[in-house]
């Protein structure tokens, strides 16, 4: 005798991974990619500013000095400016078939697993209308996913609550 789910036995789910970018809740990231922008642009204009500030000294070691300054300030400004990118974001790819939650980063180079965890080893679940957040045992957060199909979210929801996480 066997016993399944109906999130196993259903038919209308064709795939059983639901695959969604991950978004964090601060803006640490955030505010230290502006800092660096700010800074970069700083030493750009500082470096500028060297050769137009009024009353500068034009003797042969100043404008030597000066110069080694602002090639130096001006480089690192322009790599502070051009470093902001962000970081590809990870995707959570949840199976509820095999009750999994994988974070993955894609790259150039290939799928990078993060993180990889079952619903038992879940911290944490939180179910607020069609949002499921999901936080690892660290009280880190994994992943905030809003699946569009209510099956999905059904399926989800099913998993976690047999898992004991809602």
């Amino acid at each position: 005798m066997t016993a399944t789910t109906d999130f196993m036995t259903d038919t209308a789910m064709t795939t059983s991974t639901l695959s969604t970018p991950v978004r964090s809740l601060d803006g640490g990231r955030t505010v230290v990619r502006m800092a660096r922008r700010i800074t970069g642009a700083a030493l750009i204009l500082a470096a500028a500013g060297l050769w137009i500030a009024p009353g500068s000294n034009w003797t042969a070691d100043a404008v030597l000095i000066k110069l080694v300054l602002s090639l130096v300030a001006g480089l690192v400004g322009l790599a502070l400016v051009q470093s902001w990118s962000a970081p590809d974001t990870p995707e959570a790819e949840i199976d509820v078939v095999r009750r999994r939650v994988r974070l993955v980063r894609r790259t150039r180079r290939g799928d990078k697993v993060l993180q990889d965890c079952s619903f038992a080893e879940l911290g944490r679940v939180e179910n607020h209308k069609n949002i499921v957040t999901l936080w690892d045992t660290r009280g880190a957060l994994l992943a905030e996913v809003a699946p569009t199909d209510r099956g999905t979210l059904r399926f989800l929801v099913s998993g976690l609550r047999d898992a004991g996480k809602l």
